[in-house]
């Protein structure tokens, strides 16, 4: 396990966020490594907006936070009064105030040398400002594939600037190994996976279940997780249809916005909840709280690129999964239902619902043994060392 080193992470979503893979790898590195998590750049117009709506005190305006979160790790929040702009000067001044405050507070923590830990293609603008000794660009998603992005190839040439740029490249889905490779010799397979005894310890222990949950009528057919555009929506809202006196049951942030046809059409079904975000160390009880689990992505470019993290946490729990079918689903296709549509997934909710093998449990429990978020961070840890030692050989 990489030790003694200092990572300073630039990520694309608050801390407080949905977990995702970052926050789950960084808490393994911080145990060895003093790890500083840099939250998101503000725009001027969103922190103008903020202002005038009160979402934000005139008087902290001038305050910089860090805060200590873990052992060895700490969360840094951006300026206020130093948003980024697209005008000169004042895009050159406050860039000049967010460099300046974050050095300030890396040398108060005691960070020098730091591994560079980009997450998003558009901060290539970052690299070469802090010192550091390693760039590591972690590519999660095809980003170019995202909803709602104005100039697909904007964001590839953007991208591939970074991915020559960044000593390595960790990537958590097959396709995108194979595309990112192109650009960087140093790009590498890491998949997504699971804090394998925070969920299954929750299935052992006899706790009452969340509040929330724990009235709710079974079965219950749910899905936790982001709740997001590359969900399906249509698959809650058949499985509803088709069993009305069962408990369609969605824990997870809502990102998709509130005049979506669909979103408005399941929050109108009586036997759909929205539960919403939950703190991380809750959500296994959310999951062992369901009888079957749904993962309703949509079949397009986003999805084929994924890995899915909560698949691995429904495994290890146990649970009986009906996931629609993309590559994430497929590669574990023994042990979960996959199905084309909404349509097909009716019957097999029904077949899940009628029980689940312990030959099936046994091995789901077995892949999530063996996929768990400390093995992802050896595996980086190994690859960090041999690309530091291939460095220090050229020097």
């Amino acid at each position: 396990m990489l030790e003694g080193e200092s990572i300073l992470c630039f990520a694309p979503d608050p801390w407080s966020a949905i977990w995702r893979n970052r926050h789950h790898l960084l808490t393994v590195f911080a145990e060895r490594n003093r790890v500083l998590y840099v939250e998101p750049r503000t725009y001027l117009r969103e922190t103008l907006q903020a202002l005038l709506a009160g979402r934000f005190p005139w008087r902290d305006i001038w305050r910089e936070r860090v805060t200590q979160v873990r052992p060895n790790l700490y969360v840094y929040y951006n300026l206020p009064y130093a948003p980024i702009s697209g005008r000169f000067p004042l895009r050159e001044l406050t860039a000049g105030l967010r460099r300046h405050s974050l050095r300030r507070q890396m040398r108060r923590l005691g960070m020098s040398q730091p591994i560079l830990w980009l997450c998003r293609p558009e901060m290539s603008d970052l690299i070469g400002q802090w010192g550091e000794k390693l760039v590591l660009y972690h590519v999660v998603d095809e980003y170019s594939a995202y909803e709602g992005v104005a100039d697909c190839e904007a964001v590839r040439r953007r991208e591939e600037e970074l991915l020559r740029r960044a000593d390595v490249v960790i990537t958590t889905a097959p396709a995108l190994y194979e595309r990112k490779r192109a650009f960087n010799r140093h790009t590498y397979l890491v998949p997504n996976a699971v804090n394998y005894e925070a969920f299954a310890g929750a299935m052992r222990r006899d706790e009452p279940e969340p509040a929330d949950a724990a009235g709710l009528p079974r079965p219950r057919i749910g899905y936790v997780g982001a709740v997001n555009a590359k969900l399906d929506l249509r698959y809650f809202s058949a499985i509803a249809g088709a069993y009305p006196t069962a408990s369609i049951v969605i824990v997870g942030p809502v990102s998709i916005p509130s005049e979506d046809e669909e979103l408005r059409a399941l929050r109108a079904m009586p036997n759909v909840h929205f539960l919403g975000q939950k703190p991380a160390e809750q959500v296994p009880y959310y999951i062992k709280a369901l009888d079957v689990c749904l993962l309703p992505y949509k079949q397009n470019e986003w999805t084929r690129n994924i890995s899915s993290l909560k698949l691995y946490e429904y495994m290890a729990c146990e649970k009986p999964v009906v996931a629609s079918d993309v590559p994430a689903a497929r590669q574990f296709a023994e042990l979960v239902y996959i199905v084309g549509s909404p349509g097909e997934a009716l019957p097999v909710v029904a077949q899940a619902l009628a029980g689940h093998p312990e030959d099936i449990r046994r091995r789901q429990r077995q892949v999530a043994q063996e996929n768990t978020w400390r093995r992802r961070a050896e595996m980086i840890s190994d690859i960090i060392a041999g690309v530091l030692e291939e460095k220090r050989r050229r020097a």
